[in-house]
């Protein structure tokens, strides 16, 4: 049935579109066609292609778009046929924007677990830009997280090569196809203890719904795990919950995560806002006053 949704949608493209999409380079053209014809995975190869050689802004919109269209398919899991190793078990790019009360920052992380150990891990944005190139610790070989944080803007659509060295000096490599960056802030503060979340628009989408994920640090958490936690994914809240914890200052975030693949390796679109709150209910900060 979403096979035949998601040619109906590419058949459906006004003539001129269809034109625009045909008119880029032969490798464009052959993404394009490839998708048409439901082979997915060489459709994301003809897309890397189209992304190392040169191009117009118009070009990297349309392949942009094609990426999207792309992970419609099975939220993405048909775009790579490439496995994991047998000492890698798991591999997360995480893309993350972050909402306080007083500014906007973007984070972008890659984790992941490895029975047998990872010594490095690196990601470079084509042709050469290195993003992350990090050796990794004994004690976090296992489970492994590298980070870049405080970010100006989040990490822009375009072609990426993911490298991932075990401890025996084994390489993984891959190419990773970035979509574009949600323009739309899907969650935002109301007040100090609740907070607005947008209605769903894509309601045939092949990929889960989002979920939310509620987090409370103390106040001068250095990185240490949340005090409590709690993840919905039905009936997602808009509010605190009672939590049982001494009066104090401690510091709140809630994350909406979208989740997508490619193959073998999963992506996750976060939007976080955070902020500090008061315990108890009464946060005098927002007390005004009222005269008799």
């Amino acid at each position: 049935m979403h096979r035949a949704v998601f040619f109906f949608t590419l058949l459906a493209m006004p003539a001129l579109a269809q034109a625009a999409w045909f008119s880029g380079s032969d490798a464009l053209t052959s993404a394009h066609q490839k998708l048409l014809e439901g082979n997915t995975a060489a459709s994301f190869d003809a897309m890397v292609e189209a992304w190392q050689q040169d191009k117009t802004d118009t070009e990297e919109r349309h392949l942009t778009e094609l990426l999207s269209l792309a992970i419609t398919e099975d939220c993405g899991r048909s775009l790579s046929t490439l496995s994991l190793p047998s000492w890698l078990q798991s591999v997360v790019i995480r893309r993350e924007t972050v909402q306080t009360p007083n500014r906007v920052y973007y984070q972008f992380s890659i984790y992941g677990h490895s029975k047998q150990g990872v010594s490095n891990v690196s990601f470079s944005e084509w042709p050469e830009k290195a993003l992350i190139d990090q050796k990794i610790g004994e004690q976090n070989a296992n489970d492994f997280k590298l980070d870049i944080l405080g970010l100006s803007r989040a990490v822009p659509a375009g072609l990426y090569k993911l490298e991932v060295t075990s401890k025996e000096g084994e390489v993984w490599s891959s190419w990773v196809l970035v979509s574009q960056p949600d323009p739309i802030q899907k969650i935002s503060w109301k007040d100090s203890r609740s907070w607005r979340i947008a209605p769903p628009t894509d309601l045939k989408s092949t990929c889960r719904r989002p979920f939310l994920s509620m987090n409370l640090y103390q106040q001068d958490n250095d990185g240490n795990p949340p005090i409590w936690s709690e993840d919905k994914d039905k009936n997602l809240p808009t509010s605190l919950p009672e939590i049982d914890v001494p009066n104090g200052q401690y510091w709140f975030s809630v994350a909406l995560i979208e989740r997508r693949w490619q193959g073998a390796i999963s992506f996750e679109e976060v939007q976080r806002i955070a902020r500090y709150i008061d315990f108890p209910d009464i946060d005098l900060r927002e007390l005004s006053f009222k005269g008799n």
